[in-house]
């Protein structure tokens, strides 16, 4: 009886050993772990659950609604984007607006500027031309004063144009512009003078101006 109690215990150890080797590798190969060993747990206690798990992939993440709150902010937010992309068309506009006027009175500075200027060149051609006048008037009068001898060697120098000459004979008392033409006594001085005279009788033809003083072949 003694030696069956020995071989029965050292049949229980075995068993022991060879479920514990067993459940070892079992843990290290992964295929129990302490889940399953509840499992098994449930099992041998007669505990079967009611219903098991159809798949055992991870079910996916649901997204929680936003709250108020978090479509209280979204709103806020999208409404100061609207209200800074207003600003900004609002700026545009008002630098465009300054810009277009900024031109405008650039350009009518210009045109007063350009109105002026002309101004000024018609003021001053009045001037220079009441200027003219008045120089010629002063030349004719000093002319027709002079020694008529005087006058023709004046009339006669080279600074003096031609057509300042026909103007002053034209212009002069008739007796005294005979008596400068009379003056003239060399060939060189009866061809200037026939000169003048010619371009007297061309502008007396074409505008019916006076009637300029005919040479003297005579010396008085």
């Amino acid at each position: 009886m003694k030696r069956l109690y020995h071989i029965l215990s050292l049949i229980a150890l075995i068993n022991l050993f060879a479920v514990g080797g067993l459940a070892g590798y079992l843990f290290i190969s992964g295929r129990l772990n302490a889940q399953r060993v509840d499992q098994i747990g449930i099992v041998l206690r007669g505990e079967f659950p009611t219903s098991q798990p159809v798949t055992t992939q991870p079910a996916q993440e649901v997204r929680p609604e936003p709250s108020r709150a978090e479509i209280a902010r979204m709103a806020a937010q999208r409404e100061y984007f609207e209200l800074v992309a207003k600003r900004h068309e609002r700026e545009m506009d008002d630098r465009r607006s300054l810009n277009q006027a900024i031109q405008l009175q650039v350009q009518q500075e210009r045109e007063a500027i350009e109105k002026k200027k002309i101004e000024f060149e018609v003021q001053q051609k009045k001037v220079r031309e009441q200027s003219q006048q008045d120089g010629f008037a002063r030349t004719l009068e000093l002319y027709s004063t002079m020694d008529p001898n005087k006058a023709k060697d004046l009339l006669r120098d080279p600074s003096t144009k031609d057509a300042d000459v026909v103007q002053l004979l034209m212009q002069m008392d008739a007796a005294r512009a005979k008596k400068i033409v009379n003056a003239c006594k060399t060939p060189e001085e009866l061809a200037w003078i026939r000169r003048i005279l010619n371009q007297i009788n061309n502008l007396n033809q074409a505008g019916g101006g006076v009637e300029g003083p005919k040479p003297s072949s005579s010396g008085g």
